[in-house]
């Protein structure tokens, strides 16, 4: 499946197509923000994930994996690459930090990491402001990972 499409799915099925931005459009990396005033509750999140990690058919990769390990250190080489970013909080790498700094300023935030086809990596982070003014926000990332060497 090619990246742009599984981004697309990925967002249309969060809510948060129509509106939404990309941050990083390459045909092999893509990182989308978007945004809707229809917010899960907090103990929501996470299933809503895994309810899209079903429906798309990407394998869970739990963070304190080897798995995991591997695929973040290749993604962010990755990302390296194609963004031609290089500070120490590009890619999934910041993920735990970005996570941290949106719960200091009140906010909800949790994320998954998982892996499509074996060379494609998919990050979903979910944040949203606790009250009910501010829209939930979703961030996702999906990446084709280059041959192992």
């Amino acid at each position: 499946m090619e990246v742009i499409e599984v981004s697309r799915q990925i967002m249309e099925y969060l809510g948060v197509f129509k509106g939404s931005k990309p941050v990083l459009h390459d045909a092999e990396a893509m990182i989308i923000k978007g945004k809707t005033h229809d917010k899960l509750k907090q103990e929501e999140i996470i299933p809503k994930i895994e309810e899209l990690f079903d429906y798309l058919n990407i394998k869970t990769v739990y963070l304190s994996s080897e798995k995991a390990k591997s695929l973040i250190d290749r993604t962010d080489k990755k990302l390296r690459r194609v963004a031609e970013v290089f500070d120490e909080s590009a890619g999934i790498s910041g993920l735990e930090r970005m996570k941290a700094s949106f719960e200091m300023t009140g906010c909800v935030a949790d994320y998954m990491i998982g892996e499509l086809d074996s060379n494609i990596v998919v990050y979903v982070m979910i944040w949203f402001d606790k009250s009910d003014y501010w829209p939930m926000f979703v961030e996702s990332a999906v990446i084709k990972l280059d041959p192992e060497e």
